[in-house]
């Protein structure tokens, strides 16, 4: 009986030896038509033997990395890896082989789009684990977001330092609604203006939105959006012209982001007013105010909302106190980076009070 079982096992063993050995020759054809474009490929082939390496290499930006059960690519990235200096146009459908891929980084490769009907649509039918994409600093524009939208599978999608606009009446940011399970976005260093904001209204799985150097100016109007943000864990707003939040975090005009844990706004033009409009963020745990217009004290009574904060920047500000009207309650607060500020911080270790020891210390830097 014991044989049999044994008999059994080596059969199917042999099976899955034949099958992945096809796949990789397949994956290695894959590559050597990959090398005309993206010529710094990082793989080592040998006559009996289809090494790829699972590491990146610190002498390139272009590396593949492979399932060590099945041999297949898991992880492709063809970063900095062509050498043409002009714009030129992908033919997506190169990547077809890759079936077990989770993982494309094309960034900075001068890609001005795609070959007509050859775009990432033609992934869709059969790399449905790509989970990550990340297509930064080419020179994609909106008409290949009709493209994009067909890869049901992506979580996570990087196109900053691209040409989009997000005015495209037909093709824009919306038709990435069609991604369902899109849980991080990068839109940052894009020409969007506030416009954006009401293209991004309905992406309800989003936990991560990147919008750095977009063009935001002034209030962010919101009155259009709806509560689909429930989700978003992590909103980066960077770089921007944005001088008040309005209404985005109001309990009864603005959305619910309860979920929200980390806002990052450094160089806006943000003033004291910017902590009573974060009242209702209180499972904030990291805020970056960083060269903006902060001044003179920071009341604590304004900080303690933000019961749950591990970390608070502050550096490039004029504030030069704290104004201790009642005790410091974050309890949690682990960083505080208040840069070379000249700031009289004498009764910033008394805020705590005497009842309430801190688990954490603060650290200053400078």
């Amino acid at each position: 009986m014991e044989l049999k079982w044994l008999a059994m096992v080596l059969v199917v063993l042999s099976l899955g030896a034949g099958l992945c050995d096809g796949c990789l020759e397949e994956e290695r054809f894959a590559l050597f038509q990959l090398k005309p474009f993206f010529e710094f490929i990082n793989y080592k082939l040998q006559a009996n033997n289809f090494e790829l390496n699972p590491k990146k290499e610190s002498s390139s930006n272009c590396w593949v990395e492979c399932d060590p059960i099945t041999g297949r690519v898991t992880h492709l990235f063809l970063n900095y890896s062509s050498s043409n200096k002009m714009q030129w146009y992908l033919n997506a459908s190169l990547f077809l082989p890759f079936e077990e891929l989770q993982n494309l980084s094309l960034n900075r490769n001068f890609i001005a789009g795609c070959i007509v009907n050859q775009g990432f649509e033609r992934l869709s039918s059969k790399l449905d684990k790509l989970e990550n994409l990340d297509l930064s600093e080419n020179h994609f524009n909106d008409s290949i977001l009709a493209s994009l939208s067909e890869l049901a599978s992506l979580k996570s999608l990087n196109l900053k330092y691209n040409l989009f606009t997000g005015l495209n009446p037909t093709n824009g940011i919306e038709m990435l609604l069609k991604l369902n399970n899109l849980e991080s976005l990068d839109l940052s260093s894009n020409r969007l203006g506030n416009n954006i904001l009401s293209q991004l209204n309905d992406f309800a799985s989003l936990k991560s939105l990147h919008l750095v150097y977009c063009g935001l100016k002034g209030t962010l109007d919101i009155q259009v959006i709806n509560n689909n943000w429930m989700n978003l864990k992590e909103l980066y707003l960077g770089g921007n012209e944005i001088n008040s939040l309005g209404s985005l975090f109001h309990e009864k005009e603005g959305m619910k982001l309860n979920k929200l844990e980390v806002l990052s706004v450094p160089g806006n033009l943000f003033n004291n007013s910017i902590f009573s409009s974060l009242a209702e963020v209180s499972n904030l745990k990291s805020l970056d105010l960083s060269y903006n217009q902060l001044e003179g004290a920071i009341n604590t009574k304004d900080l303690n909302v933000l019961s749950n904060l591990e970390e608070l920047i502050l550096f490039g500000n004029k504030v030069n106190g704290f104004i201790p009207s009642q005790g410091l309650r974050l309890m949690n607060l682990k960083h505080l980076d208040l840069g070379t500020l000249s700031i009289d911080i004498n009764g910033l270790t008394d805020m705590k009070g005497k009842n309430q020891p801190s688990p954490h210390p603060l650290f200053f830097f400078s």
